[in-house]
């Protein structure tokens, strides 16, 4: 073997060598992600009825069960707002979701965090607030913290926030992913759980019946009032509208 042939072999071995590290770091990354973010399991049937009678139910709901919180939904948004929001920050929004934030633009938000809520622990910020708060994600971070949020947690980047539990978990959109993928869900960290929704439809027809059923309830004699939740029937009540990516448990 000449020395230019030596050369090129070697030359070779690098570059496979480095094909393969860059492959498994590759697969090494989409299986974290695999495992961080799954696909849906098989859900339920997509909820017939249509979306303005799903929030005409749940208005009337809340007006009974939980007049606080209605009390705190702000008027929803023209067509015409959300299509300027969506220029502005370079998103679609699909058209049940859109008719989320016609139905009411969020709570308004006060001083005391449990008066936030919209469902318990969780607030339902206005459309353009969660745009901004997406868009402002890393602003000022230096390049070795972008490099590390890249590496743990670049699969959250699309994700667009519906509920918001201030810490980081909640309820979320995701536009790149199909909703037989599990485009609505929520998404909680610790146990790296998610309940996957087929549609908005069944994301806010559940919330209605955790209202009806009382799984979502005011706490009594609480000032100011306070959501509690019955996790036992909230859990069951979730299944029927969407599916978990944990095991049961008995």
């Amino acid at each position: 073997m000449t020395r230019w042939q030596k050369i090129g072999l070697a030359a070779l071995i690098i570059v496979l060598g480095i094909t393969v590290l860059i492959a498994m770091g590759f697969r090494a990354k989409t299986d974290m992600r695999n495992l961080l973010y799954p696909l849906a399991p098989p859900m339920p049937a997509v909820v017939s009825k249509p979306m303005p009678e799903i929030l005409a139910r749940l208005d009337a709901v809340l007006k009974t069960n939980a007049p606080s919180v209605f009390a705190e939904l702000q008027p929803g948004l023209s067509a015409n707002a959300i299509a300027g929001l969506e220029k502005q920050y370079h998103v679609q929004i699909p058209d049940d979701i859109k008719a989320i934030y016609e139905w009411h633009d969020g709570s308004a938000s006060t001083t005391n965090r449990l008066s936030d809520d919209f469902i318990p622990i969780h607030r339902f910020p206005p459309l353009e607030e969660s745009l901004a708060n997406k868009a402002m994600e890393w602003k000022g971070a230096t390049a070795a913290q972008r490099a590390v949020a890249g590496a743990l947690t670049s699969y959250r980047d699309s994700w667009i926030c519906l509920f918001d539990d201030g810490a980081g978990n909640g309820y979320w959109y995701d536009p790149q992913r199909k909703p037989s993928e599990g485009a609505i869900f929520c998404q909680f960290t610790e146990d790296a759980s998610f309940v996957f929704f087929p549609s908005a439809k069944n994301l806010m027809a559940g919330i209605a019946k955790c209202y009806e059923s009382g799984a979502f309830r005011i706490k009594p004699g609480s000032t100011p009032p306070d959501l509690d939740e019955d996790f036992q029937l909230a859990t069951k009540i979730w299944t029927e509208f969407g599916a978990s990516n944990l095991p049961p448990t008995n």
